[in-house]
């Protein structure tokens, strides 16, 4: 008996031996578990007025686009007023949304662009793409009637991939987005009122919703 408890003893030994943690997988546990609290946490630097801004812009971009434009626009004259109108609609969302959100991080103590925040433009950045190529597309083969579906659903996948990292509702948006462009590809005609809706309704809306949560 003494011999065989000192056979296995050494055994007994070594099975602890080989659950001792390891340093290195210890960090990396650690590391993916501040990952995980990180994307469940809220964007906070988020900023309302941003968002209502950008959905006033939107509207104001369709009333001049219903203005300006013929009902339909397919020759190379309109796309240049067509192009101007929501270059100008896209630059005045995209600089006041930075501006905002630099302000709200400095009020919050975070920094504007962080580890989360490159994940998000990363996500966004297949869905956007597409829409900038499917545009460039439209416009040589002059079917900017098109356009706005497009606008919508590629826009709609972005913000649904974004979701993924941010609260349930970013995603709720996205959604929207995907029911209103799917919307216009049924009913053409309903393409510019259903921009109005989508980029200013919803964006006002939204806005409003998260700021009841985070402020403006």
């Amino acid at each position: 008996m003494d011999l065989l408890e000192e056979y296995r003893e050494p055994e007994k030994h070594q099975i602890v031996a080989s659950h001792e943690p390891n340093p290195q997988e210890a960090e990396e546990n650690l590391r993916v578990i501040r990952e995980l609290m990180e994307r469940s946490t809220k964007y906070s630097t988020f900023s309302g007025l941003s968002g209502v801004l950008a959905g006033s812009a939107s509207i104001v971009g369709c009333i001049v686009t219903r203005v300006v434009e013929p009902h339909s626009p397919t020759t190379d004259a309109h796309q240049v007023p067509f192009l101007l109108t929501w270059s100008l609609v896209i630059l005045f969302a995209l600089t006041a949304d930075y501006l905002l959100m630099k302000r709200r991080a400095v009020q919050v103590g975070k920094r504007i662009v962080s580890r989360l925040g490159k994940q998000m433009i990363y996500a966004a950045g297949p869905g956007l793409g597409t829409g900038a190529l499917l545009t460039l597309f439209l416009l040589q083969h002059n079917l900017l009637e098109s356009i706005y579906a497009v606008w919508m659903l590629c826009y709609g996948i972005a913000v649904c991939a974004v979701g993924q990292f941010s609260q349930r509702e970013v995603k709720a948006l996205g959604v929207a987005f995907l029911l209103a462009g799917t919307i216009v590809l049924l009913f053409p005609s309903l393409g510019l009122p259903m921009m109005a809706v989508a980029f200013g309704g919803f964006h006002i809306v939204y806005a409003v919703i998260m700021s009841r949560k985070e402020g403006w």
